[in-house]
């Protein structure tokens, strides 16, 4: 029941955090918010280490930290990718394609891992890939969507970047891993990050803004979700928890519209749906 209801969580955080980053990536600059995005990653992720795995600071395992790295960078550029996508783009299209990074996952495990995939996996596979094509088709710039071309691009592209990531983090096999390892190189790799866009500003002509509360709260919904999603793997089983916290993308098609006062036509409503109702499907089929 614990696992549940942190998936639900999971599902409303991971969608808040979408329309809250949609926000403030039109109001501050990129580095600005590069910076404070992942200096709020670093607290979170160390933050977690420290309550609950504090015996991790000060050691370094190279065999550990070298592992976990593609995963962390992966995660890393994601982070960067996101930023360009919904400010391009409509949140209420872009969200969906980025949330079907199983596509990706089932064309890898077949190429990489091996792995059996049906009938049925392939057909929704092309069927959402239809669906982002004709998404693509006769997009129309406006004020919130200045780019909506380039915003289903970059979306594609954090897609490709969350599928390898699962990718790796399936392929490594470390005796006695734990997530709180992998929190604790990201927290250190994030807080170098976090240095080199704070340089950047110092070193140009650009302004280092200072954080409001709006700000912290769009850098912050999305990493505290993706602590939830663990305590929630650990706590549930992963065929009712990834079900579960995968409805965060219907969450945000319906909150872009009520918060940013999205629209969408007819055909961009079909194609989303049916992106949402496969990605549903696939994700399922896979953890069954």
């Amino acid at each position: 029941m614990i696992g549940i209801i942190l998936a639900l969580l999971v599902a409303i955080l991971w969608s808040l955090g979408e329309v809250t980053y949609s926000k403030i990536s039109k109001k501050y600059d990129n580095t600005n918010v590069y910076m404070y995005t992942y200096f709020v990653r670093t607290m979170i992720y160390l933050s977690v280490v420290l309550l609950f795995k504090r015996s991790l600071f000060g050691t370094f395992h190279m065999e550990v930290f070298s592992s976990t790295l593609p995963i962390i960078l992966c995660d890393l550029f994601a982070s960067l990718v996101i930023n360009v996508a919904v400010y391009n783009g409509k949140l209420s299209v872009v969200s969906p394609i980025m949330a079907a990074y199983p596509v990706l996952d089932i064309i890898l495990g077949l190429i990489l891992l091996r792995e059996k995939t049906t009938p049925l996996e392939i057909g929704l596979v092309v069927i959402i890939s239809i669906c982002i094509i004709i998404l693509a088709m006769n997009q129309k710039k406006s004020k919130k969507a200045p780019n909506p071309l380039k915003g289903i691009f970059f979306s594609i592209l954090y897609m490709l970047l969350v599928a390898f990531s699962t990718y790796f983090e399936k392929s490594i096999y470390i005796s006695d891993f734990t997530v709180f390892e992998l929190y604790y190189y990201k927290g250190m790799i994030y807080f170098i990050a976090s240095l080199f866009f704070a340089l950047i500003i110092l070193m140009t002509p650009q302004k280092m803004k200072k954080p409001n509360f709006a700000l912290i709260k769009g850098c912050g919904i999305t990493p505290i979700g993706n602590v939830l999603y663990s305590f929630a793997l650990s706590c549930t089983n992963i065929m009712i928890v990834t079900p579960i916290s995968s409805l965060y993308s219907a969450l945000t098609s319906i909150l872009s519209r009520r918060v940013l006062k999205e629209k969408i036509n007819i055909r961009e409503k079909i194609c989303i749906g049916v992106i949402i109702i496969s990605t549903f499907l696939l994700i399922i089929i896979k953890v069954w």
